[in-house]
């Protein structure tokens, strides 16, 4: 009788389907340097064998068996050579891989895997999304507009620091899985529209593109071929770096305002994809489309709660009974909770009991606040400066006390600061009254001539 020949032995080839193979042996070769520079250069085949099995999705276990290799000793060799690889190349600390399904977690974040979902992201400028506080009702909200109702046009806007761009960048992690490609992008430094879709379309075809429209009206004409084809995320941050400070919010650079033609086009027009904005101001072609019904929404981001305690915990803050206090006074503010949660600590070693004695420290978070009054207009700072001495006020003690005669000025100038997140309404019985901020008195005390 012939024997039953052998199965030829495993080698964990379906890896090479979901995930980028060769650009992960090369980056946990360097991984491997770092960690071990007395070890043979590049990874071993066995060590690739390894991450193959463990890609594909099986245990350490089950990888022994089907290499019919003693479990125990093949644990022993993934804790002193892949696991502490693979933590050098996510940027964990070392000795935290303390299970396997970390690997593909990990790996995944990192964006190494090519699923059909994956294959197209661009994560250029995007912050790490790992760190992230609270806003479980937030995300909830922002996922059921993107996903479940398809909006085309999503805006999150808020003072600076407030936690725009992390929040998107959370959401665009946990709806990755929803796209054919995801695309970041900051218009920190403001670049001209052409510029940018150039961009966009070379991405979004694989850099197959190259004959494109030399009008900006041309190219956002064949982006909007691209986002009905295809379902995309495009997320642009920053988006107040190519509006006009010193005018009333909403008004674009000279040369930008096709910036504009953007948004109304996705907004109007019938596509599968989303584009999301990350803003200090909310901008006006937003104000005009959104509807709670229509695919044009947005979104005020406030401060954080509860999950503010968590900032000041990791700055080993004392005191738990006074941190609402705290939180209160910089409404929540995450940034300026950093940065005086570390003067708490270097000045007055932890204690915010002492910190409160003194009267509100804005400390660096005054630069940021710099940067919104600059884009005001001088009719804006003389409601704000007049607000903060003497809140509340309501439209009509505002008129009075700049002695204007009539309100459509006025009514302009307050629906801007309203868009810029620097005046806040109180309903009253009596009607709208305007109030600022803490840190914005304390910004415009600051300003105030010293006698």
């Amino acid at each position: 009788m012939a024997s039953t020949p052998k199965p030829p032995p495993e080698d964990f080839a379906g890896a090479a389907n979901d995930w980028d193979l060769e650009r992960l042996y090369q980056k946990l070769a360097a991984a491997k340097k770092e960690w071990a520079p007395h070890k043979k250069s590049g990874l071993t085949p066995i060590e690739k064998l390894h991450l193959r099995g463990l890609l594909c999705g099986y245990s350490p276990a089950v990888i022994a068996k089907k290499l019919s290799i003693i479990p125990r000793g093949l644990e022993a060799d993934l804790c002193k050579g892949l696991y502490r690889y693979v933590e050098i190349l996510t940027g964990r600390p070392a000795n935290t891989l303390s299970n396997w399904r970390d690997i593909i977690d990990w790996l995944d974040e990192a964006g190494y895997k090519i699923g059909p979902a994956r294959r197209c992201q661009d994560w250029d400028g995007a912050p790490d999304a790992s760190v992230f506080y609270g806003r479980t009702g937030e995300l909830e909200t922002l996922e059921q507009w993107i996903v479940r109702d398809r909006c085309r046009l999503v805006a999150i806007w808020g003072m600076g620091g407030i936690g725009k761009t992390a929040l998107a960048a959370r959401m665009a992690q946990q709806t990755k899985d929803k796209f054919e490609y995801i695309v970041w992008r900051s218009l920190r430094h403001a670049p001209p529209l052409n510029e940018l879709l150039a961009n966009l379309i070379q991405f979004l075809t694989n850099r197959q593109e190259t004959d494109w429209p030399a009008t900006v009206l041309g190219r956002v004409s064949r982006l909007m071929e691209y986002l009905r084809t295809h379902r995309c995320l495009v997320v642009l941050d920053d988006w107040q770096s190519v509006l006009r400070p010193g005018q009333p919010a909403g008004h674009y650079l000279d040369g930008y305002e096709e910036y504009g033609e953007l948004l109304t086009q996705v907004g109007e027009s019938s596509h599968q994809s989303c584009l999301l904005l990350a803003s200090w101001e909310k901008p006006k072609e937003i104000a005009v489309l959104e509807s709670p019904t229509l695919s044009v929404r947005s979104f005020q981001l406030e401060g954080l709660g509860e999950a503010a305690k968590e900032i000041l915990r990791e700055k080993g803050l004392s005191e738990q009974e006074r941190w609402e206090e705290l939180i209160r006074a910089y409404r929540g503010n995450p940034l300026a909770l950093k940065i005086v949660a570390a003067t708490i600590q270097d000045v007055f070693a932890g204690s915010v009991s002492e910190f409160l004695m003194k009267s509100l420290y804005l400390g660096d978070f005054e630069y940021l606040l710099y940067q919104h009054f600059k884009r005001l207009s001088e009719l804006e700072k003389e409601i704000v400066g007049l607000i903060a001495s003497r809140q509340p006020l309501s439209i009509c003690q505002l008129r009075e006390e700049m002695q204007l005669e009539g309100s459509a000025e006025l009514l302009k100038a307050l629906e801007s600061l309203v868009r810029r997140s620097l005046i806040e309404k109180v309903k009253e019985s009596s009607g709208t009254l305007y109030t600022v901020q803490p840190v914005v008195v304390k910004y415009v005390s600051n300003q105030s001539p010293r006698r």
